[in-house]
């Protein structure tokens, strides 16, 4: 599995291809807008937290993988998104 991390510095929508070159399996991007504002589906699932639309945590799986969030999720920890990872047959 490969599991990439960038701060893309907000307006992730207009940078996105320049980190699918990488692969990743999981993507996980801080200050990343909210995926509403995407208008392309370059990604598998999303889960995404934040107070504030244009920059927040995403996180992003390819090849079908699905990242369900876990049951130890506190919303009070606004920018800790635990996560599960199943449907790892693709990988």
């Amino acid at each position: 599995m490969r599991i990439v991390t960038w701060n893309c510095n907000m307006t992730f929508r207009k940078k996105y291809e320049k980190i699918l070159p990488y692969n990743p399996d999981l993507l996980i991007v801080p200050e990343c807008e909210h995926p509403g504002k995407f208008t392309d589906d370059f990604y598998s699932n999303v889960l995404w937290i934040g107070d504030n639309k244009n920059k927040g945590l995403g996180v992003f799986s390819f090849n079908d993988i699905e990242i369900p969030l876990h049951e130890s999720y506190y919303e009070k920890y606004k920018y800790v998104l635990p996560i599960k990872i199943a449907n790892l047959k693709n990988v």
